[in-house]
């Protein structure tokens, strides 16, 4: 019951998203399936709460670390799909590129992505998420700047080929630490759930920017404008596609937590930890002088038979 509600839920909500822009945001045919959406993700919610065993545990939304995480990647494709989308359009309506062309012309923003895990993996071992985040979006704003000043004369080199490189590097350094933090204090148990809600959160934020940008530029552009007549909306959008990103990183300096956390187990051994190695971080200190002290204060023949001695001796007479 619960699953169904969720997804149907998602999918009526999506579906809003993706026909709004054509079909009119607030028509029966597209206002209709919002409400039921909604009305079935807060039944999920109900059930969820009551039964015992729920798909979906409430607990793991008290972690700021995994509510950080979906609201960044949700708002992150928001911004990156309407990106690629103007773009596509940009490079062949307005630069007068081919198909195959176009294609060729975002190689450079593949290999840049390869290129900054690489680098991004070494980084993120000595530089906080939350810090790696934020830059990340400085990058995506400058971007959509940059983009925003396309003419129609420009070469790739002025101007297109320096977005996609700023956007490569903006769109790993976001993603990286979105899926790092996103299953950073999920239990073993919980890791499944916690992946499945973030991709959720990518496939709802996929329409959105799209149906803003969408919104913003055919507000301006007539429906006969063609080449470099359309630039005026495109630019419009790509200043959306900017904003987008702005309202991201306003969210990561709120939300994300200022430390980050090495994902502790159930287990009693990782549970008290490496000291040395976590007592950095306030969190992991707290947690690790807590489980010291209850070790401290239990006797250890109480869950014992015998109690072994140096000398390889035992002790099994009674206290």
């Amino acid at each position: 019951m619960g699953v169904s509600c969720f997804t149907v839920g998602i999918v009526t909500i999506i579906y809003y998203l993706s026909e709004g822009p054509t079909a009119g945001w607030a028509v029966a045919k597209t206002l209709a399936p919002l409400l039921v959406g909604l009305v079935l993700l807060v039944v999920f919610v109900f059930i969820e709460y009551k039964i015992d065993y729920p798909i979906m545990p409430l607990h793991i939304w008290r972690s700021r670390r995994l509510v950080g995480a979906c609201a960044t990647a949700l708002i992150m494709m928001a911004a990156l799909n309407a990106h690629f989308y103007y773009v596509s359009l940009a490079v062949q309506e307005v630069l007068g590129y081919g198909s195959l062309h176009a294609s060729v012309a975002f190689i450079p923003h593949g290999v840049f992505s390869m290129a900054s895990i690489g680098v991004l993996s070494v980084a993120i071992s000595r530089v906080r998420t939350k810090i790696i985040t934020i830059v990340g979006w400085l990058f995506i704003i400058a971007s959509g700047v940059i983009w925003a000043q396309l003419k129609a004369d420009n070469s790739y080199w002025s101007v297109p080929f320096p977005a996609l490189i700023v956007n490569a590097i903006g769109m790993v350094s976001i993603w990286l630490c979105c899926q790092i933090n996103s299953v950073a204090d999920a239990a073993d148990e919980d890791q499944g759930v916690v992946g499945a809600i973030f991709n959720t959160s990518i496939q709802v934020g996929a329409p959105i920017g799209i149906a803003i940008a969408n919104i913003v530029a055919n507000n301006k552009n007539s429906p006969f404008a063609v080449g470099a007549q359309l630039l005026p909306g495109y630019r419009d959008a790509f200043y959306t596609y900017a904003i987008i990103a702005a309202v991201g990183l306003v969210v990561t300096i709120i939300v994300n937590p200022n430390t980050d956390h090495l994902k502790s187990t159930n287990s009693d051994v990782e549970k008290t930890g490496d000291i040395e190695g976590n007592v950095h971080d306030p969190d992991n200190a707290s947690t690790i002088k807590k489980h010291v002290e209850q070790y401290e204060l239990t006797d250890p023949s109480d869950s014992a038979p015998a109690t072994v001695f140096e000398g390889g001796s035992s002790d099994t007479s009674s206290r």
